[in-house]
């Protein structure tokens, strides 16, 4: 037994320090969440604007008024060889003010094949290895990562609609994290992402939870959203909104299941939705104010905006095809948003566009009033006389108009009036 007696004095210190060392670090997590949660909708907006596009990013941010906060790219997946060679896109990126802000989406499979039961083994390990390398290699190191998204849908080959899908999603996430974040120089952060609503494999939803890799693998919990539905009540921008709240890995799913794992929220893509079948949204006001709204109350960490148009839809905001959506988008994510509520911006709790369609009718009937009281005057301009002779001044004749009100014609007739109607003249008549 060690009796010196120093050693109380040293056990005291190792306490005290440890107890500083706790506070510090609650404290710096209780303030990087409040300062998330406090971020108004407009400052944590970013946007997909196309591979590789720095340009297209700047024509958005001309079209808003305001620059993003944070930029969005996915990488080729036609091939491990395209997946991992990530020289073009660091390329494109590096030289511009957003180098430092990227979120790339990195496909979990190429299309050219692979499994995710391989994957949770380690087979694909040294791909991510590489990728994470030539990341760090292009300045790239400190980029957010989003692996595998939408795999609660049926449509990547990393979906987890197959036999055991969401324990092997969860075994590759694991072995893809561990690999990256090995890599000397890397400080990347991970967003976990699935698909506002599931697809149904046996006339069961798929449950992205069964994907979950553990907190320790997970920075961000994050959903994409668009405004489209298949559901009998689709043509109702009010029934879609509480269709994305309330269906199977819904926005209340989201918003609850980020909660409870201590995760901030993303939307790395959400968007209006032109799609090309007629299940979208189209030009809907409505559904940017309940994101805007819903983003606004919410521990969101960033949000993306999806402006591109692919095979199946058009999202783009500012190609002019949406003209309310963009208008009320910019009113809200623009220069002047202010990041006050739906309610105290609209005049109503809904935020559904009714209010500018109303403001449209009012100055359109103010306009009609205006120009019904102007032909209701009658001007007339004649020279002006005192005591019957013409002033001039300067040689010219001093003129004024005179304008009265006349009274208007109606076209309804008194009901204590009679119409009248001419006698009917008496027909002549032969006589013998």
């Amino acid at each position: 037994m060690d009796v010196s007696p120093t050693r109380p004095f040293q056990q005291h210190r190792l306490v005290r320090d440890f107890v500083i060392l706790v506070v510090m670090a609650f404290t710096l997590t209780v303030t990087t969440l409040v300062s998330t949660a406090d971020a108004q909708p407009a400052d944590t907006l970013g946007v997909y604007a196309g591979a590789g596009a720095p340009g297209g990013v700047a024509a958005f941010e001309s079209s808003l008024g305001r620059p993003v906060s944070v930029v969005h790219d996915t990488l080729a997946k036609e091939n491990w060889t395209n997946l991992t060679d990530v020289r073009w896109w660091i390329d494109q990126w590096s030289p511009t003010k957003y180098a430092q802000r990227i979120v790339y989406t990195i496909p979990m499979l190429p299309d050219s094949g692979g499994t995710l039961a391989a994957g949770a083994s380690g087979s694909y390990n040294e791909y991510f290895r590489t990728l994470a390398q030539r990341l760090v290699a292009g300045g790239q190191g400190n980029a957010t990562l989003r692996i595998g998204p939408e795999f609660n849908g049926n449509w990547f080959k990393w979906t987890i609609a197959v036999p055991h899908g969401g324990a092997d999603f969860a075994a590759y996430w694991r072995q893809i994290v561990t690999t990256m974040r090995s890599v000397p120089g890397a400080n990347f952060k991970f967003d976990w992402c699935p698909n506002d609503g599931s697809s149904y494999v046996g006339g069961q939803p798929i449950q992205a939870a069964s994907a979950w890799p553990g907190d320790a693998y997970v920075d961000y919990v994050g959903l994409d959203v668009y405004d489209q539905s298949w559901g009998p009540n689709r043509a109702d921008p009010a029934a879609r909104w509480n269709e994305f709240l309330t269906q199977t890995d819904g926005l209340r799913w989201h918003r609850d299941f980020a909660a409870a794992h201590g995760k901030p929220m993303t939307f790395p893509e959400w968007g209006i939705s032109n799609r090309h079948d007629g299940y979208g949204g189209g030009d809907s006001p409505y559904f940017i104010g309940q994101m805007y709204e819903w983003i606004r109350t919410n521990n969101v960490a960033y949000h993306m905006y999806f402006e591109y148009a692919d095979s199946n839809s058009d999202y783009a905001i500012f190609d002019g095809k949406t003209p309310n959506a963009a208008r009320r988008f910019v009113e809200l994510f623009g220069a002047s948003s202010t990041g006050a509520s739906l309610q105290s911006l609209s005049g109503d709790s809904a935020g559904s566009g009714t209010t500018t369609t109303a403001n449209a009718a009012a100055t359109k009937a103010a306009a009609k009033k205006k120009a019904a009281k102007k032909k209701a005057k009658r001007c007339v301009t004649r020279a002006l006389k005192i005591k019957g002779k013409v002033v001039r001044r300067k040689g010219k004749v001093v003129k004024r108009t005179i304008c009265v009100k006349t009274a208007r014609k109606s076209t309804r007739r008194p009901k204590s009036v009679k119409r009248k109607t001419p006698a009917r003249a008496t027909p002549k008549t032969k006589t013998a």
